[in-house]
């Protein structure tokens, strides 16, 4: 873990920077550790983390060019997600080159199922999905360790659900990164989630609607789980998120959720709703991200789904399998709807 020193200068000891210096903090520890995360002068001074986040989004990114591909992409979910449907639309050019097989291209559908741990006969039974599944674990849940090595023993792909702070009074659970913390407790509070279990491959945010719109903790975290060696996957709980432009500058990919399968519980037909929707934006764009959770009306639904999709035409894979889908893209981007995905 790492351990953040107070600065002082002469007998005069300066105030513990809050989370608007939480990216200038982790910035030169991870600059020290090797990792070059860039735009360090970007977090000097005293500003706090929204006047942080306020100033990046008034001025433009110097050097930031829109990739074509995945601009088109954005475009084309924003168009399946508005009412009423759009025709058919056609695929932007190049977006499928990373899944090229011999035989034919046939759309990626990614399924990732969230909140894994807590509940613990849930979990067990989400275990129980047919195909490629990646789920995401709770860091604070209880014998987590435990849990998500079954779930990799059982088949599937790990990642972990970082807890981070939401407007409004919510509580996204113990350890949570939130906005007020200092360099130090922003740090503390990230270790302490990452070093919960092993065997991760990603991580995508719980809740976290305020935090994810702060441009210098997105840099920051960004930055670390680089360093780290793990990918972030936005699960776009607000259109205000901060993640794409954070990747942007620093030069990274970060990979955003599509669908909500289950945006409210108890519905069935909701989750059948969402995805069909989910099989149109992959039929449209070559893939799509779907997140939905280990409740029984969602499990009933998506377990017959899976075991069928194969024969409709698609191919299920991990979440690991959008790394390579951005490979031609320049600068990397985050291919993101631009409006919420529900």
């Amino acid at each position: 873990m790492l351990r953040m020193r107070k600065i002082r200068t002469g007998k005069t000891r300066l105030p513990a920077p809050r989370a608007g210096n939480a990216g200038l903090i982790a910035t030169i520890a991870i600059a020290f550790a090797g990792v070059a995360v860039g735009a360090i002068s970007a977090y000097m001074g005293e500003r706090g983390a929204r006047a942080a986040a306020a100033s990046a989004s008034e001025t433009p990114l110097s050097g930031e060019v829109e990739n074509p591909v995945l601009a088109a992409r954005d475009r084309i979910v924003a168009q399946i997600l508005a009412e009423p449907a759009p025709e058919r639309l056609t695929p932007p050019g190049g977006m499928l080159r990373a899944y090229e097989t011999r035989s034919a291209i046939r759309p990626k559908i990614v399924i990732i199922i969230d909140d894994m741990g807590v509940d613990r006969q849930a979990s067990e039974n989400a275990l129980k999905l047919p195909g490629p599944v990646t789920f995401s674990f709770l860091p604070y849940a209880r014998d987590v360790a435990r849990l998500a090595s079954a779930a990799h023993d059982a088949g599937g792909e790990i990642m972990l659900h970082l807890p981070m702070e939401p407007e409004g009074a919510e509580d996204p659970g113990p350890h949570a990164l939130r906005e007020n913390m200092t360099g130090a407790q922003f740090m503390q509070a990230l270790e302490w989630n990452l070093t919960r279990f092993d065997g991760y491959v990603g991580v995508n945010n719980h809740m976290g609607s305020k935090l994810t719109a702060d441009m210098a903790a997105m840099k920051t975290l960004l930055g670390y789980l680089d360093h780290k060696g793990v990918f972030f996957l936005d699960s776009v709980t607000t259109s205000e998120t901060a993640a794409r432009r954070a990747a942007g500058e620093l030069g990274l990919d970060v990979y955003a959720r599509d669908v909500f399968l289950d945006p409210e519980a108890g519905s069935v037909e909701t989750v059948k709703t969402q995805l069909a929707l989910a099989e149109r934006i992959a039929r449209e764009t070559g893939y799509v991200i779907a997140i939905g959770h280990p409740r029984p009306e969602t499990l009933s639904v998506l377990g017959p789904w899976m075991t069928s999709a194969p024969a409709r035409g698609f191919d299920l894979v991990y979440a690991s399998g959008l790394k390579t889908i951005h490979d031609n893209a320049k600068p990397k981007t985050l291919a993101a709807a631009p409006s919420l995905r529900f």
